[in-house]
């Protein structure tokens, strides 16, 4: 009796092991990333590189064990912080598949190695099971590094303000970059331009350190007087190690002006019983000055002290105000201040845009203004290099005359030696 006892337990202990043992219905037997072939975690401790926002083509391959239906492959790159919000980038899977049992296939899967990932090691994890089956799977670690210094910058996000422009007014552009790579990038340079209108303006950044954001000094663009009613794109473009960059487009509306004055007058109200007026925009050529002349009134009961200065014009120009950056105006009256912009002979041909600050102790305005700078006209270098030519003969023919002079002296003292020898 016992005997037939152990060989039943013995029977179903073997019928269940062979269930269990085709439970597991497919083997996963190669995977390949862009090419090259990958050993699983359990086989080989060696990483693969790879970068943030390269793509990942897999070719994965499995053997059936027996008859599987409605299988599927699935991989993930587990751990990413932001996996709920960025799914299909680190996760893929095939469509649903039949295969006879010895047999074997191949399937592609393509995945993309965030941007925001860290720079660590990730395991890329191979899934294969089927409707019935158990499910299998392989883990391949990869090492995620920063991206390659040529390609190191991305434009993170840019704002334009107002998007929405009236011909002859400005707006400003705020844009933040984030460094991909694992250096220092140095000496950045963005552009803000309009190309249908010929117009644009730049900032410098010194330096992004690898995996940091930073935001360029805010920008202000002018839109020219009676520019076309319409929509205009905005080209940001973010230059850096000498000879790479990186574009985003963005988009304003211009409406019409209701004027088309060449030199408009912005009329400011810092506070109720204050008005300042000053021309908005000037025309200087490189290496000249040009002057706005800021008129403040004090309609107040009481004096008023206002304090002037000047910012986002070091760059291309030096400035000064005078008679005094600090203005006393009586209750009643009106006092003018003179801001000179000297431009450098070297400053980038086109809108400068720069801020005037107004403070009044108790309020404080910011005031857009235009420097337009055009090319050096010819007159004066031409007379520069007239006069300078002047000197010079000037001073070839006063070494003649000198000359001259010598040789007549010493013929005259050579005639005179003559005529004092006696003849015989």
């Amino acid at each position: 009796m016992k005997t037939k006892m152990f060989a039943l337990l013995l029977a179903l202990v073997i019928l269940l092991g062979a269930g269990m043992v085709n439970a597991v219905n497919l083997q996963i037997t190669s995977l390949e990333v862009n090419g090259h072939s990958l050993l699983s975690s359990d086989v080989s401790s060696v990483s693969q590189d790879y970068q943030r926002g390269q793509t990942l083509d897999l070719y994965v391959c499995v053997q059936a064990l027996s008859d599987v239906t409605d299988a599927q492959i699935y991989a993930d790159i587990s751990g990413y912080t932001y996996a709920i919000d960025e799914p299909t980038k680190i996760h893929a899977m095939t469509d649903t598949f039949d295969l006879l049992g010895d047999h074997s296939d191949c399937f592609d899967l393509n995945l993309v190695v965030p941007t925001l990932i860290d720079n660590d090691y990730f395991k890329l994890r191979i899934t294969a099971d089927d409707r019935n089956g158990t499910g299998v799977d392989k883990t391949y670690q990869l090492y995620l590094k920063g991206i390659n210094k040529q390609n190191a910058i991305e434009v993170r996000d840019f704002s334009l303000d107002p998007q929405e422009v009236v011909a002859g007014r400005a707006f400003t552009g705020k844009v933040e970059v984030h460094n991909l790579g694992s250096n220092t990038v140095n000496d950045l340079k963005l552009t803000m331009s309009i190309p249908e209108l010929n117009i644009q303006v730049s900032e410098y950044m010194d330096q992004i350190d690898a995996d940091k954001t930073k935001t360029f000094e805010e920008l202000l663009l002018r839109i020219p007087d009676c520019t076309k009613a319409g929509d205009y794109n905005v080209q940001i473009t973010v230059g850096f190690n000498e000879f790479s960059q990186v574009e985003s487009t963005g988009k304003i509306t211009v409406t019409t002006s209701d004027t088309c004055a060449t030199t408009p007058v912005t009329p400011v109200a810092p506070e109720q019983n204050t008005v300042i007026s000053v021309p908005n925009m000037q025309e200087a050529s490189q290496g000249t000055s040009i002057v706005y002349p800021i008129v403040i009134s004090n309609t107040g009961a009481a004096s008023q002290t206002y304090t002037l200065s000047v910012t986002g014009a070091s760059t291309w120009s030096t400035t000064r105000i005078d008679p005094s950056s600090v203005i006393l105006v009586p209750s009643g009256q009106s006092k003018t201040a003179y801001l000179y912009v000297s431009t450098n002979a070297d400053a980038e041909l086109g809108d400068k845009a720069f801020t005037l600050t107004i403070d009044s102790g108790s309020d404080t305005k910011s005031v857009p203004l235009v420097a337009k700078i055009t090319k050096t006209t010819a007159t004066t270098s031409d007379w520069s290099g007239f006069k300078n030519a002047l000197e010079i003969g000037l001073v070839i023919l006063v070494v003649i005359l000198i000359i001259v002079g010598l040789i007549i002296g010493f013929n005259k003292m050579k005639e005179s030696k003559n005529e004092s020898e006696p003849y015989y």
